[in-house]
């Protein structure tokens, strides 16, 4: 038998969790049927936390499908934990999912990307017409979506349904033709930039005469991106489509020498991105203020002319990179000639792609640029080690702490930096197989918060210093403080009954199941009368 005054064991402790919690009205909640607001916080916190919980078995997780206790959970708690829908599930857990009667627990799936095209497919076979809308949006996002469901799709009874799958931007050539030929104007519309490619001159001549107006410019934009567009019938489109067909449709001599000189300073900027453009119309534009900036990204022109051109681009300016660079990293000598160009816009874009020669890879590494150095950090597989040593000691956006993970982050001697006035430098020292307990104990006490997370994912810190941290002045070390399985159990029970801390510990993995099955339960209510 213990002695008075033992620590009870750990069986003792989980045995007594969760506590009951008294079930009084509080001034402002008179009716006697409902729970105190800490049992209602509680219930949630815990539902919340176990969502998250890497150690939490199917049968758990199965569990946060089901509502909680009746009147056990704050009114405006969401039906699903948000953990749940982004963590990775087991599939009998899915599969629950999206069979569950409750349309307001199953659209919740709409916001995971994790499904499978199969699970999808389920999905978009409700037979409710909205609920099937709201799962292909979510799903077109997704890129969640084999052929067989999108044909499937395009023959869908809802309009709603066949004009969302219309705008997906990656329709295969049979859906699209099928789309193309809809008894829906607005449809057919959507689905001829996708389809008209794949459709013969017969096809495309009656799109072209098609009753609906819509479907008549469509057509004729498509139809003049090879034909060369005339002022007559650049005069036929409606105003709205005019700066399209300024842009993407293949100009005749006398309408492109036309709006070269247009009046309106958008419009002469869309023509000056046109690809069939006369050289010699380029240049009255390239010396136009209100148009330079477009002509000097065009890839027709030689380093030379884009050299004349009169541009800025300054270190704070955030700009898309160019498409038609990022489509050049397969080309070694034309990826070459942009990472060499004299238009930031140029080297900044080649420098985000996801592969480039060694040498290239160099020499932006080395560019007076910041950002094309930011960038190649960011992007590039061959970002030589100087680079991203430079980046994480001088970024602090968000993508800085990826950095380290690239495959050629110097690793070598890191503990030379346990004392660097940079704290995501300091941060790497643990990361040396020569570090110490100690050392994971020192940085527990960094200035930086981040620093002191990082020590607590230590597996050399101790155990005190663990519960030292849960008094963190800092939210998130709290939070990864109480959800660290190297608690002792009376501490973790305890932070298991304040709200204040009850969700971060029902993540945290040392509880044993049979424990996440109580909490789940909901709190006990105490008796009315404990002595009797």
């Amino acid at each position: 038998m213990p002695g008075a005054g033992a620590e009870p064991s750990e069986d003792a402790v989980w045995a007594s969790v969760p506590r009951p919690t008294p079930d009084r009205p509080t001034p402002d909640e008179p009716s006697s049927d409902r729970p105190t607001p800490d049992r209602a916080r509680l219930t949630w916190a815990w539902r919340d936390g176990l969502a998250g919980n890497p150690a939490a078995p199917a049968t758990v997780l199965r569990r946060l499908l089901d509502p909680p206790p009746e009147g056990a959970a704050p009114s405006s708690a969401p039906e699903v934990p948000f953990a749940l829908v982004y963590r990775e599930l087991p599939d009998e857990v899915v599969d629950a999912w999206i069979a569950h009667p409750d349309w307001r627990i199953r659209k919740r799936l709409a916001d995971r990307w994790r499904l499978t095209p199969e699970q999808s497919a389920r999905l978009l076979a409700d037979p409710e017409p909205h609920r099937r809308w709201y799962f292909l949006v979510a799903a077109i996002g997704h890129n969640l979506l084999s052929e067989e469901t999108l044909a499937r799709l395009a023959a869908d009874p809802s309009p709603r349904i066949r004009a969302e799958l219309a705008r997906h931007h990656a329709l295969p050539a049979a859906t699209a033709v099928t789309l193309a030929a809809d008894p829906d104007p607005g449809i057919r519309a959507a689905a001829l930039p996708h389809a008209w490619e794949h459709l013969d001159e017969a096809t495309r001549a009656s799109l072209r005469d098609d009753p609906d107006p819509a479907v008549r410019t469509r057509a004729a934009l498509l139809h003049h991106r090879t034909v060369p567009l005339t002022p007559s019938a650049y005069a036929e489109l409606p105003p709205d489509a005019r700066e399209e067909a300024a842009e993407h449709c293949r100009l005749g001599r006398d309408l492109a020498e036309r709006l070269t000189r247009d009046p309106d300073d958008r419009l002469r900027a869309r023509v000056a991105s046109n690809a069939s453009l006369d050289t010699d119309l380029v240049a009255v534009l390239a010396s136009d203020p209100a148009t330079r900036w477009q002509v000097s990204v065009r890839p027709d022109l030689t380093e030379e002319e884009r050299s004349r051109i009169p541009v800025q681009v300054g270190p704070d300016d955030r700009l898309y990179p160019l498409d038609w660079v990022l489509a050049l990293q397969d080309d070694p000598e034309a990826v070459r000639r942009c990472a060499t160009s004299s238009h930031p816009l140029l080297r900044r874009s080649a420098a985000c792609a996801a592969s480039l020669p060694q040498d290239v890879a160099d020499l932006l590494a080395r560019d007076e640029d910041r950002v094309v150095r930011l960038l190649l950090s960011e992007h590039c597989a061959q970002a030589p080690a100087e680079v991203l040593l430079e980046t994480l000691r001088t970024w602090e956006g968000y993508s800085a702490a990826c950095i380290p993970d690239h495959p050629n982050f110097p690793r070598n001697d890191l503990i030379r930096y346990a004392d660097d006035a940079v704290p995501a430098l300091r941060a790497l020292a643990l990361d040396d197989p020569r570090a110490t307990a100690g050392l994971a104990e020192r940085l527990s006490r960094d200035d930086a918060p981040h620093i002191r997370r990082r020590a607590l994912r230590d597996p050399r810190l101790s155990p005190a210093s663990v519960v030292r941290l849960l008094d963190d002045p800092d939210l998130h070390v709290r939070v990864a403080a109480a959800a660290d399985p190297r608690l002792p159990a009376p501490v973790l029970a305890e932070l298991l009954h304040d709200p204040a801390t009850a969700n971060a510990a029902a993540a945290n993995p040392a509880l044993p199941e049979p424990v996440m099955h109580r909490l789940l339960d909901g709190p006990p209510t105490a008796p009315e009368n404990p002595s009797a």
